[in-house]
């Protein structure tokens, strides 16, 4: 047992060591083999991967090429002349071909939207100045027929028909003043005269300065600049205006708007202090040698605006520089027109006065309507039903974005229109919000269960608020603290017995000449 024991042991010891060196065998011939073929395969690996990533690069290039064919064909949607069926290829993605479509046809239709608001507006202004010039003839009818063959043979100005007493008796006034027939209309031979004149007393000294005198317009580096040429422009204009004034008691108004006298007495703010010209104060016959300066003065800031380059503009340049330029057209329109002598005609003159910047003649109607109040797009080149001088000079002269506080700065020449001041870059925003802000002060009325709004006010409402609601609210956050009090009082007093719109006294728009002006 014990020699068998051995024996297999022995042979289960001879058994392993025998098999010892055939695993070390096998195991460095796996290595080696491994080794060999390991090479060939990481090579085969390598082209493997790199044949992968090479098909992932001409994915990626193809993928590139269709973004950018992609991104091509809606730049070239986008930018289309309106009007014109945007190009599309097949290869744009559905949902995209069907977003272009419908933007497409969205902006037809803000196109169309904004031209019928435009001409409403026109239609507006001329209703206005219709129903301005029967109200007041239907009102002054008098018994005599002598008296009524007077009323005929003038259109009388317009007044509200809360003051029909007082308001007449304005009438009348401005009424001996259209009998007169004032005309400021500066003839080329009336400039060659004042020219010479002026020429003969280069010698004598300088006239004394006034509160109406300009000062000096033009300095060596201002000559090109065309915020400085537009606000020249408006002091300008206004001194010339101011000058005119015969009447030196009439020159400032307590109650320009006449709000006292339908509302409550109280203080109307800053207006009070504004030079009142009316056209029953103004004299064209005060041509002084110093009014001459004043017209050569003004011819040279128009022959400058002529030639004026607005490219390099920024937003707030071009808002301040268009108020001053819209203002100074109305000014310089009634300087060549003459001051109308009925409402119709200030309307009328609203497209008469045209005005020359930078190679391009504007009139007012364009100035407000195409560059200062409708949002600019520089792919509104070629729209339909729209003519093409307008449009032109939108695209080329219009804000990037509207500003509605340009209600209380443009003045037409109207009874009712906002005071006239220079705008300048620096502080046209601030200079925007006073404008607003006096103008609510001075021409918002308010009594224990009214609440007068001008009429101005009505037109734009939509710019400021969505209702009429809002937009007595909106109006009472800009008046004074003491002011805005009544206001509210006013309106909480009413609110749970009647809605908004009676308790809302529309104040009538006014078209008779009057300007008033804060320098």
């Amino acid at each position: 047992m014990m020699s068998n024991s051995s024996s297999s042991s022995s042979s289960s010891g001879s058994t392993r060591g025998s098999k010892a060196p055939s695993s070390t065998h096998t195991k460095i011939w796996k290595k080696l083999n491994s080794g060999e073929n390991g090479v060939v395969n990481r090579k085969k690996l390598n082209r493997e991967m790199i044949t992968a990533l090479q098909q992932d690069v001409e994915k990626l290039r193809k993928k590139l090429r269709l973004e950018e064919n992609i991104h091509r064909a809606m730049e070239r949607a986008f930018n289309r002349p309106l009007g014109a069926l945007p190009r599309l290829p097949p290869f744009l993605p559905p949902m995209t071909l069907q977003l272009l479509a419908e933007v497409a046809v969205l902006e037809e239709e803000v196109v169309r939207l904004e031209e019928n608001i435009v001409h409403f507006r026109q239609e507006l202004y001329q209703e206005a100045a219709f129903t301005s010039s029967k109200t007041n003839t239907e009102c002054l009818l008098p018994d005599s027929s002598s008296a009524s063959t007077n009323a005929r043979e003038s259109e009388l100005p317009f007044s509200p028909k809360t003051l029909s007493v007082k308001e007449s008796r304005r009438v009348r006034r401005n009424q001996l003043s259209a009998n007169s027939t004032i005309n400021m209309h500066i003839t080329n031979t009336q400039l060659n005269k004042s020219l010479k004149a002026q020429k003969l007393k280069q010698e004598s000294p300088r006239p004394r300065k006034t509160n109406a005198e300009p000062r000096s317009y033009v300095g060596a580096d201002e000559k090109c600049d065309p915020n400085k040429i537009s606000e020249d422009l408006v002091k300008c204009l206004s001194s010339i205006f101011m000058r005119c004034q015969e009447n030196e008691e009439d020159k400032t108004s307590r109650d320009p708007y006449e709000i006292c006298s339908s509302f409550r007495s109280r203080d109307i703010g800053p207006y009070k202090n504004f030079i009142n010209v009316k056209a029953a104060s103004v004299n064209q016959n005060r041509m002084s040698s110093a009014y001459a300066f004043l017209i050569r003065q003004l011819k040279g800031l128009l022959g400058r605006l002529s030639s004026v380059n607005l490219q390099q503009l920024n937003q707030q340049e071009k808002l301040a520089f268009w108020i001053n330029i819209y203002n100074s057209c109305m000014m310089n329109g009634f300087l060549e027109h003459g001051i109308p002598e009925s409402p119709e005609l200030v309307v009328t003159l609203m497209r008469k006065a045209s005005i020359n910047v930078g190679g391009h003649f504007l009139n007012a109607i364009t100035i407000e309507h195409f560059i200062l109040r409708l949002p600019y797009h520089s792919k509104y080149i070629s729209p339909k039903s729209s003519k093409k001088n307008e449009m032109a000079a939108r695209s080329r002269f219009g804000l990037e974005f509207s500003e509605p506080l340009v209600t209380f700065a443009l003045s037409c020449g109207s009874w009712s229109s906002p005071a006239v001041r220079v705008y300048t870059t620096d502080k046209v925003e601030e200079e925007l919000e006073a404008a607003k802000r006096e103008y609510l002060e001075a021409s918002v009325g308010i009594s224990r269960t009214k609440m007068g709004i001008p009429k101005l006010m009505e037109w734009y409402s939509h710019d400021f608020a969505k209702d009429t609601e809002s937009l007595l609210d909106w109006i009472c956050l800009q008046l004074p603290t003491e002011l805005r009090k009544d206001a509210l009082n006013c309106l909480q007093q009413g609110m749970s017995q009647s809605p908004a719109s009676t308790r809302i006294h529309i104040i009538p728009y006014e078209f008779s000449f009057r300007y008033l002006f804060s320098i």
